[in-house]
């Protein structure tokens, strides 16, 4: 699919593996929807970087875990952009506790924004595509936690594993309309916002730094390694990819789960 006048929208897209996206997006010629659950200064700036490439950017509002909210973000989109070509489910907040400690409160926030939103604005989206007769790509971010546990991560973790299995039957049940379904799981990606300045300092020294020894090529991941991959699965590279969720975790889920003594690890 040729990107350039396509309309993607991006949820949770004002910083972060979300930003990188929609700039990268931006970049290949598409028209570009911002969505966050606040207009703040980061929300702002990804705005003004968007509007350098010369394409048409929307904000939008809304709480992904609110279905009211996302219907409405996507008719507002459709109508800004006569269309959707492009959705990446992105959007995630999570609270990180010991199993016995899990509120039925932790549990709906946490399913609220990490799965059921990600249906529900797919499904949503897939209808417009479906009406106005045009093929799709639906892209949900998912995560290496939906394949290994981690301490204090069991709802993230349910969530992110619900994400791939939908995948599958979204890819399923959408093929006939010609909308492809992939996710793609990141293991440690450094998303923080850091000054220009700063930007050298990424996925350096600092950052996850008794992880790295777990991943085989030693080096922390950065957004646009996730970007360059959602933004691919848009393109021709992705015709044929459909139903998948692809690892971006330099290695990390190839170890063996025990650490081997002999290494002194």
């Amino acid at each position: 699919m040729d990107l350039k006048g396509k309309n993607a929208l991006i949820t949770g897209s004002k910083q972060g593996i979300g930003k990188a996206i929609a700039i990268k997006l931006a970049s290949e010629g598409c028209n570009v929807g911002v969505n966050d659950i606040v207009k703040d200064e980061f929300a702002i700036a990804t705005i003004k970087a968007l509007e350098k490439y010369n394409v048409n950017v929307s904000w939008h509002k809304a709480d992904v875990a609110v279905k009211q909210q996302t219907d409405q973000m996507i008719e507002d989109f459709v109508n800004e952009h006569s269309g959707i070509d492009i959705l990446i489910n992105n959007a995630v907040s999570s609270i990180k506790k010991p199993f016995l400690e899990i509120s039925e409160q932790d549990w709906e926030f946490e399913v609220g924004n990490a799965l059921k939103g990600y249906l529900f604005c797919s499904q949503t989206a897939a209808k417009e595509m479906i009406k106005s007769n045009r093929p799709g790509r639906i892209v949900s971010i998912s995560s290496v936690h939906s394949f290994a546990a981690a301490k204090d991560n069991t709802v993230y973790g349910i969530c992110k594993a619900g994400i791939n299995r939908m995948t599958m039957n979204m890819a399923q049940e959408l093929g006939q309309y010609n909308i492809i379904c992939n996710a793609i799981a990141p293991g440690y990606i450094d998303s923080r916002e850091l000054p220009k300045d700063q930007e050298y300092m990424r996925a350096g020294e600092g950052y996850a730094d008794n992880a790295k020894q777990y991943i085989p090529i030693r080096i922390g991941g950065v957004p646009d390694n996730i970007a360059n991959m959602a933004v691919a699965l848009c393109t021709s590279v992705g015709n044929y990819v459909n139903g998948q969720t692809i690892t971006i975790d330099g290695g990390l889920l190839t170890g063996f789960p025990v650490p081997d003594s002999e290494l002194g690890i």
